[in-house]
């Protein structure tokens, strides 16, 4: 008997959308990429997942990865791409929230910190916009002020989401992926991990909370780096759903 598929208890009022364009991108996702991802979440609902940003393919990612458990997410999503009349339906469709850089982004910080209220889990990329290899030397670049404001003021968990192999995919400057199928498709790697809780004034410190979230983000990623890409897979190992 094939395993059953993993379910979770984090759903949003968007959560037959959001199956809906995860369905859609299921299949060119992929053609286009091995995936390995783990089998599980690592933290009830609701949550606050943060995750690097090297390419505009994470935003499928996101989709893939959240819907494999039947899980809906709020994914943040830079503003201005909710300016496009056919994009940004499909984003507000999916409970994407638009996000604003510098003061204007307290404007998203409100929105998610509203949906953890519903009991809703948002998906947050910390470094604001796609990272350059260049400005990314640790693994990832410096992060905006929207994790560390959300984090601050919502006491919902953490969670990790270290993604790998995207830029291989849709590399930056591109205006769409870069089509490599059959064994030429490089190998997409997602772990996911909840981050230590924090002692309370740390939680309660922007600056600190952030740099807390980023320096796990950093240390997913080196071990996930130096991984030999692989076959699809879904990872054996992890913590137990929690929903």
């Amino acid at each position: 008997m094939p395993p059953m598929r993993p379910s979770s208890g984090h759903r949003t009022r968007h959560h037959r959308r959001f199956g809906l364009l995860a369905t859609a991108v299921h299949l060119p996702a992929a053609l286009m990429a091995r995936w390995d991802i783990p089998r599980v979440l690592p933290v009830p609902a609701p949550a606050i997942f943060a995750g690097n940003h090297r390419s505009m393919f994470d935003i499928v990612v996101g989709f893939r990865l959240f819907w494999n458990y039947r899980a809906s997410m709020h994914i943040v999503v830079a503003r201005h791409y909710f300016d496009h009349w056919l994009m940004g339906r499909l984003l507000r469709a999916g409970g994407c929230i638009p996000m604003e850089s510098g003061r204007a982004a307290l404007g998203g910080v409100k929105a998610c910190l509203e949906a953890l209220e519903r009991g809703e889990s948002v998906v947050i990329m910390p470094e604001g916009r796609v990272m350059p290899p260049e400005e990314r030397p640790e693994g990832v670049g410096p992060p905006g002020a929207g994790i560390g404001i959300l984090a601050a003021r919502s006491a919902a968990p953490l969670a990790l989401c270290a993604i790998t192999g995207t830029d291989e995919v849709w590399p930056l400057g591109r205006r769409c992926p870069r089509p490599r199928l059959g064994h030429r498709r490089p190998t997409i790697r997602v772990v996911v991990e909840s981050l230590a809780p924090l002692e309370p004034e740390e939680r309660r410190d922007r600056e600190r909370v952030a740099a807390a979230v980023m320096a796990g983000l950093q240390g997913l990623l080196t071990p996930a780096e130096d991984s030999t890409p692989h076959e699809d897979s879904i990872s054996p190992e992890g913590p137990e759903l929690s929903a």
